[in-house]
C-alpha cells in the first residue's frame, strides 16, 4: 500500500485517478478547491485537503508523506482562458512553481503532471511529437509549458517529474455543466437536453480523443517507473476526427438523426487550435500503452453514463 497526493482530485481527470488508486488499495489525499470538493464529493475513503493552490498557504494544510504526487489541478478551459488569463497564470504556472518547491521541501520527489495538446499550438507537421517545438496560441498554453519548465528546473534538486501532455481526454465523469471546456462534452450536453448545439468554429476542425480509462492507464503503468523520470510523453490515440463526425457519433447515440438534429455554427473564440494529433509512439513502445477504445465505442460508453446519472 502507497500513499499518494492528487492535486485537483475533485475534478474530471483527477477523481478517476483517486477512484483507481483507491480500488488498487492505496491511501489517498485530494487537494482541491472548496467548491469542486463540494459539487463533487470524492470517495469516504480519500483524504480532502481544500485549498487554493496558488496560494503558498494552502501547502501548510499537507501532511506528507508521499510515494508520489500527480498534479492534475489546473484552469482547463481555452475559451476561459482569454477570458481571464490571469486565472492561468496563478492557478497552472504558480500553483505548479509552488507544488514543485513544496515536494522539494517534504520530500515527494515523484511528481506526475497533467500537460496539455495545448503546448503545440497549430503544429506545422503532423501527427506532432514530443521534440517538435512548442507554440501556444493560447495563454492556457503557455501556463502548462511554464509548468512543465518549472517541474523540469528542480530535478538539481531531487525532483522527479514526468508530464504527459494529454490530447483531447473524454469520458464518464466529465463536468456536464461546464460549457467551456471540454468539446465532445459541451456537444454531449447540449444533445441530452434536446437543444441545437453550438458550435464555435469551422466543422472541418479536427481532433485526437482519447478515453479516459486509456489516460488512467498510462499515468499507472509510469507511476514508479524510473525511465519515465525527466520525461514528457504525448498521450492520445493517434486518429483524428472533425467536429462533424464528432457531432453525428454524438447524436446518433442519443438516439437522434445527425441528418436533422439542429446544429448552429458560431464564430471561433480566440485561442482555439484548428487542428491537432498525437504521436505516441514514445510513451507506446517504453511501456506497451495502447489506447482500448474507439472514439464510437468510448462515446456510447459516455452517452449510457450520462443517461444513468440523470435516472438517479
Amino acid at each position: 500500500m502507497k500513499r499518494y497526493l492528487i492535486t485537483g482530485g475533485a475534478g474530471f481527470i483527477g477523481g478517476a485517478l483517486v477512484r483507481r488508486l483507491i480500488a488498487d488499495g492505496h491511501k489517498v489525499a485530494i487537494l482541491d478547491l472548496p467548491e469542486k470538493v463540494w459539487s463533487s464529493p470524492p470517495p469516504p475513503e480519500a483524504v480532502v485537503v481544500t485549498g487554493d493552490i496558488s496560494s503558498p498557504d494552502t501547502f501548510q494544510k499537507l501532511k506528507g508523506p508521499f510515494d508520489a504526487v500527480l498534479h492534475l489541478a489546473a484552469q482547463t478551459s481555452a475559451r476561459v482562458s482569454h477570458e481571464e488569463p490571469e486565472r492561468d497564470l496563478n492557478t497552472n504556472a504558480l500553483g505548479t512553481l509552488l507544488l514543485a518547491r513544496w515536494c522539494v521541501n517534504n520530500n515527494a520527489q515523484r511528481v506526475l503532471y497533467g500537460s496539455s495538446m495545448g503546448v503545440y499550438g497549430n503544429p506545422e507537421t503532423l501527427p506532432v511529437k514530443e521534440t517538435d517545438m512548442p507554440a501556444p496560441v493560447s495563454f492556457y498554453g503557455v501556463s502548462k509549458l511554464a509548468g512543465e519548465q518549472y517541474l523540469q528546473l528542480h530535478m538539481p534538486f531531487g525532483l522527479q517529474p514526468t508530464s504527459f501532455r494529454m490530447f483531447n481526454v473524454y469520458g464518464p465523469g466529465q463536468d456536464m455543466a461546464n460549457m467551456k471546456q471540454g468539446m465532445l462534452s459541451v456537444y454531449l450536453a447540449y444533445i441530452h437536453a434536446g437543444i441545437p448545439v453550438q458550435v464555435t468554429g469551422s466543422f472541418d476542425r479536427f481532433r485526437d480523443f482519447i478515453y479516459i480509462d486509456d489516460i488512467v492507464d498510462a499515468f499507472l503503468l509510469a507511476l514508479h517507473d524510473k525511465r519515465s523520470y525527466g520525461e514528457v510523453y504525448n498521450l492520445g490515440c493517434g486518429i483524428t476526427h472533425t467536429v462533424r463526425e464528432v457531432l453525428d457519433i454524438l447524436i446518433a447515440a442519443c438516439g437522434h438523426d445527425p441528418r436533422t438534429y439542429p446544429v448552429q455554427q458560431l464564430a471561433a473564440h480566440p485561442g482555439d487550435t484548428f487542428g491537432i494529433c498525437s504521436d505516441s509512439k514514445k510513451f507506446r513502445s517504453a511501456f506497451g500503452w495502447t489506447p482500448k477504445l474507439t472514439l464510437r465505442d468510448g462515446i456510447e460508453r459516455m452517452a449510457g453514463w450520462l443517461r444513468e446519472e440523470v435516472r438517479r
